[in-house]
């Protein structure tokens, strides 16, 4: 039998213009032709199928090849980007339409997508936080816990197969594609652009909410403030065609630099979380005191790290909190 999430993807390229992804190769969401004319319950489903279109062309991409030893780091973290910001969508187009029934498909978005998180992670792991930042005398261990990380790499990236071949992920593409294209009423609102407005002012709100409580300087509220800002790039994204280019381009790359530079904050700290993980794992005896010894460095090295980074987020956070709103 056919692949069905094969002829998802192909369903929505051809209603809905998503004809420059590349089906198998990773693909980034893209910009939708949403104009001022639009009711927004058109605007909510062609955001839909921007996502659906997206996701399914980067879950192409973690089917098993022929060589063994592929994987698409790429795919994987494109189909997790995908997942949230379908998840964005029907959180922000759900409170505006008042339609709570969807934040049923936005809690299978966020299950589906929590399933990629351990490989995602352990990619970062492996190719980026352990490339080597500590000085020498512990590159016996580091061997040893780069030996575990690829382990646990290897199971990760199997369960994260597993979920795009699950029937939990076929059904839920399915359901995401009959309400893209159904016909259902969804709000009275005929005012696209003032609907944007108000989705946009919320998600200004939630960001502004989370920065009064990262002054204090703790880890998982820089995250929360990270996540707030993940909504209202995403959100900003979808009704960018709605605004002068020029406007929207300088506010978006503002809010990127200040959206990466939690994220490698948010890597700095995921550290800890990783390498306990790695070191519950059985390992030989003759293995564990190295490998001890180098992951108490590198979570000491990289938490070492940690103030300096929140310190410099905060500025950054401040002057973009000082930028004009591009929909303003």
């Amino acid at each position: 039998m056919d692949d069905p999430r094969a002829s998802v993807h192909s369903l929505i390229r051809r209603n809905n213009g998503a004809d420059k992804m590349v089906f198998g190769k990773p693909a980034k969401g893209l910009a939708r032709t949403i104009s001022k004319s639009m009711r927004p319950e058109e605007a909510f489903r062609a955001t839909l199928s921007d996502c659906l279109s997206q996701i399914t062309a980067n879950a192409a991409t973690l089917r098993p090849q022929e060589s063994k030893d592929h994987r698409s780091v790429e795919g994987l973290h494109q189909l997790r980007v995908a997942f949230r910001r379908l998840e964005v969508a029907l959180g922000a187009f759900g409170r505006e339409f008042g339609q709570e029934w969807l934040g049923e498909l936005r809690g299978r978005a966020k299950i589906l997508a929590g399933r990629l998180a351990a490989a995602r992670d352990l990619d970062v792991f492996v190719e980026k936080l352990l490339a080597d930042p500590l000085k020498s005398g512990v590159s016996e261990g580091l061997s040893q816990l780069r030996a575990r990380a690829e382990s646990a790499r290897a199971q990760a990236w199997a369960g994260a197969t597993h979920c795009i071949s699950s029937p939990d992920f076929e059904l839920f593409t399915d359901d995401v594609a009959a309400l893209a294209s159904s016909q259902l009423p969804l709000t009275r609102n005929r005012r696209l652009p003032r609907t944007a407005e108000r989705m946009l002012d919320r998600q200004i709100a939630r960001m502004k909410k989370r920065g009064r409580v990262a002054k204090n300087h703790e880890e998982g509220d820089l995250h929360r403030l990270r996540i707030a800002l993940k909504k209202l790039r995403y959100t900003a994204e979808f009704f960018a065609p709605l605004y002068p280019k020029r406007d929207v381009k300088s506010y978006l790359r503002q809010l990127r630099g200040l959206q990466n530079h939690l994220g490698d904050l948010n890597d700095a700290a995921n550290v800890r979380s990783v390498v306990a993980g790695l070191l519950r794992e059985k390992n030989r005896k003759d293995e564990d005191g190295p490998s001890r010894y180098a992951a108490g460095a590198m979570v000491g090295w990289y938490g070492a790290q940690v103030p300096g980074a929140i310190k410099q987020a905060l500025k950054r956070y401040r002057k973009f909190k000082g930028v004009k709103p591009f929909w303003r």
